[in-house]
């Protein structure tokens, strides 16, 4: 996984600025290329599963992306992990 700070745009448009995402791209035998990756965010900003992301990293690529799933831990109430997969080319 690659480290990348990334705007998040949200369809509620309570965008999240300069987030560490963690991001993997592969390259499947076909020639498409799938990408997926993770970030924490505050447990407040309310990022539920299946909700749409737009990401673009730091390099200057863009790519659209839906939340797999979400990871609350009691033990850091303030904290969310957030696990993405995305929707087409990362580009």
């Amino acid at each position: 996984m690659a480290s990348h700070t990334a705007l998040i745009e949200r369809s509620n448009r309570k965008d999240l600025h300069e987030v560490e995402v963690q991001v993997t791209i592969r390259e499947p035998g076909s020639g498409r290329s799938s990408w997926n990756g993770e970030f924490m965010s505050r447990s407040a900003d309310g990022i539920v599963p299946d909700e749409r992301l737009s990401l673009t990293l730091d390099t200057g690529q863009k790519g659209t992306a839906r939340v797999s799933e979400t990871y609350f831990d009691s033990r850091t109430p303030g904290a969310t992990r957030v696990l993405f997969t995305g929707m087409g080319p990362l580009v």
